[in-house]
């Protein structure tokens, strides 16, 4: 049972997003505990070959999000009862993820000198997108424990805390003085992000 549900988790693009992240930030972490600078730069080199391996199956959910798209438009236009405010935040959330992917693929271009463009500038554009969309999934979330009672909203708080575990280690890659910005140590920002893959892991398992 257990080896067909961790089949069914790699199976789906979700699943296996979620255990590059982790196991990258896993690698991270793991070199800088790591007291041979050799052993540590050795660890962080692989480490960048699972957030690769994240980039480029990325570029295969473009048409999935186009999907989400057309899903919501006909939700909006079909369904007599519909909460605008939970809409509105859900459909920023895949719009943003949208945008985000296209602005992702440009950078990733850009970066392998396949076309020219500032790649430091688009993957900066893909910070603020991403923080955009974790905060929208934030409020959408808290506003969703809110209107449930509290004894139901176990699985609303565990992914409201892998959206704030997100939150805090993306913005300390924001530009010098923005918000916590470069404040955590690289051991903290990669804690925050395993905490998050591994709730994202744990959610889909």
């Amino acid at each position: 049972m257990e080896l067909q549900r961790l089949t069914r988790v790699f199976g789906i693009y979700a699943g296996r997003d979620k255990f590059l992240r982790a196991a990258y930030a896993g690698l991270v972490i793991l070199a800088t505990k790591e007291k041979d600078p050799e052993k540590a730069k050795r660890i962080l080199a692989f480490a960048k070959q699972f957030s690769l391996a994240r980039l480029i199956f990325r570029q295969c959910n473009h048409p999935q999000m186009f999907s989400s798209i057309k899903d919501l438009y006909l939700q909006f236009t079909t369904s007599n009862k519909i909460d605008i405010f939970d809409y509105f935040l859900t459909s920023s959330i895949t719009g943003i993820y949208t945008v985000y992917g296209f602005a992702e693929l440009i950078a990733w271009l850009s970066d392998a000198k396949i076309i020219i463009a500032d790649s430091g500038k688009w993957f900066k554009w893909c910070l603020y997108l991403w923080l955009g969309a974790l905060a929208a999934g934030i409020i959408r979330t808290i506003r969703q424990i809110f209107k449930k009672p509290f004894e139901k909203t176990k699985n609303d708080q565990i992914t409201l805390l892998g959206f704030i575990c997100d939150f805090i280690s993306g913005a300390n890659s924001l530009p010098p003085g923005m918000l916590w910005s470069g404040k955590l140590t690289p051991r903290q920002s990669a804690t925050f992000s395993f905490i998050a893959s591994a709730i994202g892991f744990w959610k889909l398992y």
